[in-house]
């Protein structure tokens, strides 16, 4: 049985199998600690996997959610700050490299991510602090600055 988070919805139909189906939920990866002080980190991290750092560097000093999907690797990740909170959302392909990274977030807001909702295999919704909502979608193609794999797009 798949963890009650994230839900999975497929037009207000909520099988809980149906999760598997679109995504796997993750234990594999984390992000490498940074000392001193917080104004002082660098604004990437270096990825751990299986417990061994890598090279890979994703944005963010938390990883909140990690996937699996057909291309790869979906982090979800913040920088652990609540009054100026944004969160980003990263696409590794299987050999842990970036191919498209989103950001929400902006000065003097908060973007706290509450839950995430899979709507099918490329789509959820994110959903931040007092129900903010958006639609977080995974491009089979992109093209570099022109057209990411990954689009953001607000609901209103």
């Amino acid at each position: 049985v798949p963890p009650a988070t994230p839900q999975v919805r497929n037009g207000g139909w909520d099988p809980p199998y149906l999760f598997m189906i679109c995504t796997s939920l993750l234990n594999r990866f984390a992000l490498e600690k940074h000392n001193g002080p917080y104004e002082k980190w660098p604004l990437k991290s270096r990825l751990i996997v299986d417990g061994e750092l890598t090279q890979t560097r994703v944005h963010g000093y938390s990883l909140l959610h990690q996937f699996e999907i057909a291309d790869g690797f979906l982090l979800v990740t913040d920088y652990d700050c609540p009054f100026e909170e944004s969160t980003n959302f990263t696409l590794l392909n299987r050999e842990l490299r970036v191919i498209s990274r989103r950001s929400i977030g902006g000065a003097y807001c908060s973007f706290l991510l509450d839950k995430i909702e899979w709507l099918d295999d490329r789509n959820l919704i994110a959903v931040f602090y007092q129900d903010d909502r958006w639609k977080i979608s995974i491009g089979a193609r992109g093209v570099p600055y022109l057209r990411p794999r990954i689009s953001v797009e607000r609901i209103t």
